[in-house]
């Protein structure tokens, strides 16, 4: 499902890779449904990001937080949780390559852990593009 990868770009292959591909699919769309809720965010603008289009809203910065705290990477507080990011990284032939734009995203900060999270998202989505990572 393209919208529920993109949003998690930065995880879309790692959210608890010991899980069965499956497995994985089913939490992430979980966590979409739950933080859509949570954020009342209109699902459109997650499709927008999905495209590039990031809307500067508070409702879809706060869906970037909930997935994130949901998924582990990343405290109630916005603090990335380098250890967990490292650990959950697939081993795969792009892990070098994520781990180096995760190094240029992860002291980017926002005025509250909404706009931290998002920021770092923004930052991955935008660089792993440019980078031609995580093709869909």
């Amino acid at each position: 499902m393209k919208t529920i990868a993109v949003v998690v770009l930065l995880f879309a292959s790692s959210v608890l890779c010991q899980d069965s591909a499956e497995d994985r699919q089913q939490r992430i769309r979980r966590y979409r449904e739950e933080c859509v809720k949570e954020a009342k965010v209109d699902p459109a603008l997650i499709d927008k990001a999905d495209a590039g289009e990031f809307a500067d809203t508070k409702e879809l910065k706060c869906f970037a937080k909930c997935f994130y705290v949901k998924a582990g990477f990343i405290t109630e507080q916005g603090e990335l949780l380098m250890d967990v990011v490292k650990a959950k990284l697939p081993p795969e032939h792009e892990r070098e390559k994520a781990l180096a734009i995760i190094e240029l995203c992860k002291d980017l900060k926002g005025a509250d852990a909404c706009e931290t999270a998002y920021a770092i998202h923004k930052c991955y989505f935008q660089n792993a593009h440019a980078a031609n990572l995580h093709k869909n």
